[in-house]
């Protein structure tokens, strides 16, 4: 949520009263809450008012689960005073709650380095089956991260679809099924299973307000659709950059314009027009249109290439040495879906033939 509208007053007074007459020692569930905002006012009001409630609830419940909806909705800020206050609670559950949400959120902000969420998954203890539920997200991150995405289908099976059955609140379930919904979009799309992955994708978009979010599954959205149909990839890129430009969200606006447009592109011998500041992609986009000697000056300066610049390079060189290694290295990380990149080179060059393939398809 982008901080200027995090300030913005979206509801009356009126509203705001309503929400604060709510609280008590006898407040509804925050799932209540919603059914009855959402009857009354819009989704973007609804949100931003279950937000107030939350800052101000009694209930343990709802200051635990108020984590979550904060969290899935963007406001960050405003979760971590939550995390405070549940740090700082008399009931020992809320403060085990605030422990994992700071993971979470040290996750989102980058804070925690790889290893260290598989290690803190392994090593926390508790009986609550909605923190085991989260433990086992976090593990499966954890996994994600060292580029491991076959752990989902071991995990989803022995443990987090079991443990989601015990998960008592209504709106945790909800939110608990749209993280797995994120993880089996990214999964099936790794596994070059696109179909399987965009219908995740769209269940995704249509079911968050979390604009950040939402672009980001825009833009993976239309990373699918590379080796395909690349004028499919160029619509939902200009939807993520019409959401990345009104909310701000400077990050995915440098993302679009100088890693991903310049890659989808250059995959698709596309370069006249296309403009990037992001040396490697224009290392990329120079191979592409012949100027090979400016892109191997470009490589040659790595200490180390990513399978990613391997292939580069072999642009660069025509040597495919560097379409081979880029392969195995993506088909090792279990990347069947990016393996096409060096696989559809080397087709393309009469080095490898169709039933040679060892991509999952």
């Amino acid at each position: 949520m982008k901080k200027e509208e995090n300030r913005m007053q979206v509801f009356s007074s009126e509203q705001l009263q309503m929400v604060h007459d709510l609280i008590g020692n006898n407040e509804p569930s925050l799932f209540s809450v919603l059914q009855q905002l959402s009857k009354e006012v819009d989704i973007k009001t609804t949100i931003f008012l279950a937000r107030e409630f939350i800052l101000n609830c009694q209930s343990y419940e709802n200051q635990r689960v108020g984590m979550e909806f904060l969290y899935m909705n963007g406001f960050h800020e405003e979760m971590q005073r939550l995390i405070e206050q549940n740090r700082n609670s008399e009931n020992k559950v809320n403060q085990e709650w605030a422990e994992v949400y700071q993971i979470i959120l040290h996750r989102k902000q980058q804070k925690k380095f790889k290893g260290e969420l598989i290690d803190f998954s392994n090593g926390f203890k508790t009986e609550d089956p909605s923190l085991n539920c989260l433990l086992i997200f976090i593990k499966i991150y954890g996994y994600f991260e060292l580029d491991q995405y076959e752990v989902l289908n071991d995990l989803l099976d022995t443990s987090l679809t079991p443990l989601m059955l015990n998960v008592d609140d209504t709106l945790l379930r909800i939110y608990f099924q749209l993280r797995e919904n994120e993880m089996l979009f990214l999964y099936h799309w790794k596994r070059n299973e696109t179909k399987i992955a965009r219908k995740y994708a769209k269940n995704i978009i249509d079911n968050v307000f979390n604009q950040e979010k939402k672009c980001y599954v825009l833009i993976v959205l239309a990373l699918t659709y590379t080796f395909d149909d690349y004028r499919k990839s160029d619509e939902y890129l200009q939807e993520a950059m019409d959401i990345a430009d009104q909310y701000h969200l400077d990050f995915y606006d440098y993302t679009i314009r100088n890693l991903v447009y310049p890659f989808i592109y250059g995959v698709n011998g596309i370069t006249e027009g296309i403009e990037t500041d992001d040396l490697v992609e224009k290392a990329h986009l120079m191979a592409v249109k012949g100027d090979k000697e400016t892109a191997l000056d470009i490589l040659s300066k790595k200490n180390s290439l990513t399978p990613f610049q391997e292939y580069y390079m072999g642009l660069a060189t025509d040597d495919n040495h560097y379409f081979y290694n880029s392969y195995d290295r993506f088909v090792k990380e279990k990347d069947y879906f990016y393996a096409q990149l060096p696989l559809n080179e080397l087709r393309k060059r009469g080095c490898i033939t169709n039933e040679e393939s060892r991509i999952i398809n």
